[in-house]
């Protein structure tokens, strides 16, 4: 499928349903501007209360409680997400919407392992967080995500999923995956986050 069409498809189908601007956008803000402005949205939206703590300019390799780190990730011994600089360099290639996007999913993944409502297999929970960090960043109250954000946010998670069906860490298509954040978003607005339950 043609990523730009896909995106532009969904995009304006959502456009009358979401928030409008995120307050100062004359231009892209720095990540610790956006990590600090979307941890506080997450934490007042999340119902759970996960409160991780959030580490950011990470590198590949550095070690932690869950391992080497090899990617942004939410490390369940510590109550930790863990941004690498490697994905804040990713994100900003489509813009300061998919450094928020990233940081949502990781939180995600903390309301899933607080909540008690995790799928059963890697792929679901990898959705499931994808559409968390769609509500969580369409109910934010501090911060409201303009068409272009939601474009930088589909176009990222369209990037990060994959085909490879058999591969036991399979986190769902590119298709999936933009589907996922884009349908948190319209719950945000309309159903509320049962959408996301899988």
């Amino acid at each position: 499928m043609n990523l730009g069409k896909f995106i532009t498809r969904i995009s304006i189908a959502l456009a009358t349903t979401l928030a409008t601007s995120i307050p100062l956008r004359a231009s892209e803000l720095g990540p610790e501007v956006v990590l600090k402005a979307v941890y506080e949205g997450l934490r007042e939206v999340d119902a759970t209360r996960s409160n991780p703590r959030v580490r950011w300019n990470v590198t590949n390799g550095t070690s932690s409680p869950c391992g080497r780190i090899a990617g942004s990730l939410y490390c369940t011994r510590n109550n930790t997400i863990y941004i690498t600089t490697q994905h804040i360099r990713m994100a900003y290639r489509y813009g300061d919407a998919a450094l928020a996007y990233i940081l949502a999913h990781e939180y995600a993944h903390a309301a899933q392992t607080v909540g008690g409502f995790t799928p059963n297999n890697i792929t679901k929970i990898e959705l499931q967080a994808d559409c968390l960090a769609g509500f969580y960043m369409g109910a934010m109250p501090n911060v409201t995500f303009d068409r272009q954000d939601i474009e930088e946010i589909a176009q990222i998670a369209y990037q990060v999923g994959d085909y490879e069906f058999n591969n036991r860490q399979h986190h769902g298509t590119p298709e999936q995956r933009s589907e996922a954040v884009l349908r948190g978003f319209v719950a945000s607005q309309r159903n509320g986050i049962v959408a996301c339950r899988m």
